[in-house]
């Protein structure tokens, strides 16, 4: 009896210690499940990836900023993965609406130009201690805006028609042009293109190994990602897959071991529609291989990604083309999907906003977190 009730005690005490870890924290218990395999080193080059119901509510500390063709940025407070519904406080207007699909793609006329507004990619720098979020629009400008103050600069004429912003390992801008397949390189201090790098046909990602050795440059139409010699500039390989006809976006993980490419596969080669599942395909960086698929869902058309800093989860900006587009997580331990945030048409539906580009499908593109500080 006597064992009996240590034994009894003992699982408590774990329960208890369980919540204490895992409860507080806004990540659900089963995501926290750390048996098993990780979805990068699990059996089979193919992981499908399902969507859950968690046990409790997965929330982040920080602010999601999602691009989109609506010619605004989408803001998402991931404390609480509410999604947006206030036109004023829940959005950054940057432009009129445009759409990737017209105008000049990979240097050809792809349909008449009905606007050429839109927002595609953004990125965060720190100026004088404040944050600043730097974005880039489908016209070819880049603007400025001040976090804290909401304050904008710009538009400052750049390329052509951009599809995304990243920081470099130098502290400069990079800014990926799908028009004309050009890298160009922007000083955010200076306001002033420093440099360009014709590379592709449709550009749209760039990532860089943690030593900065090599970059990774992804072409949209081709569904192509280029390996450059970061040092000397030159290309050194390319990487192409039957699973890769039509590419967006990429994003390193934390430890740099795996690059991200989305790829929704909405068109096939010579943009004919599409016939491939929409998938992540994961490369390691060590080899420059593929080694891994994760198919999605056909409602989640992945365009880019962030990473918590462990690693364990991944944000997804993902269109439905549907009426809506959203922001889903994925646990990375097993590849599910354990949250759906409505990105747009929580706020359309209240204002009744009606879509009349792409199909009248809200399309978003690039994402960004402002990871806050923990009090």
């Amino acid at each position: 009896m006597k064992r009996l009730i240590i034994v009894m005690t003992f699982l408590s005490l774990a329960v208890i210690t369980g919540f204490t870890l895992y409860g507080s924290g806004g990540y659900s218990l089963a995501a926290q499940d750390m048996s098993g395999d990780d979805c990068y080193s699990g059996p089979g080059p193919t992981i499908e990836a399902k969507v859950i119901e968690p046990q409790q509510k997965v929330t982040f500390n920080g602010i999601a900023y999602i691009a989109g063709h609506g010619g605004h940025i989408a803001i998402i407070d991931m404390r609480t993965m509410k999604p947006p519904t206030d036109i004023e406080k829940d959005r950054i207007v940057l432009t009129e609406a445009g759409s990737e699909m017209e105008g000049k793609i990979a240097g050809m006329s792809f349909e008449s130009v009905k606007k050429s507004g839109g927002t595609h990619g953004q990125a965060i720098v720190t100026e004088k201690g404040n944050k600043v979020l730097i974005a880039g629009t489908l016209a070819g400008n880049v603007y400025k805006i001040d976090l804290a103050t909401g304050k904008k600069q710009g538009p400052f004429k750049v390329g052509e028609k951009f599809c995304g912003a990243i920081v470099g390992p130098d502290g400069k801008l990079y800014f990926e042009d799908m028009a004309d397949g050009n890298v160009y390189i922007w000083d955010a201090d200076k306001l002033k293109t420093v440099d360009k790098m014709p590379v592709g046909k449709a550009v749209c990602g760039i990532q860089w190994t943690k030593n900065a050795k090599k970059a990774y440059i992804t072409d949209m139409p081709t569904g192509t990602v280029y390996v450059y010699d970061w040092t000397t500039k030159k290309k050194i390989k390319e990487i192409t897959s039957p699973e890769m006809t039509f590419i967006h976006q990429a994003r390193m993980t934390p430890d740099g071991k795996y690059l991200w490419v989305s790829a929704p596969n909405e068109f096939d080669p010579g943009l004919k529609p599409g016939t491939h599942d929409s998938q992540i395909v994961v490369i390691d960086t060590a080899k420059d291989e593929i080694i891994k698929r994760i198919v999605l869902p056909d409602d989640i058309r992945a365009h880019d990604f962030a990473f918590t800093a462990d690693g364990k989860y991944a944000l997804i900006s993902s269109r439905t083309y549907g009426d809506d587009s959203i922001l889903a997580v994925m646990d990375l331990k097993n590849a599910h999907i354990v949250e759906k945030v409505s990105a747009c048409a929580s706020c359309h539906k209240a204002y009744g906003v009606e879509v009349k580009i792409d199909k009248g499908s809200p399309l978003v593109c690039g994402i960004e977190v402002n990871w806050l500080a923990k009090k």
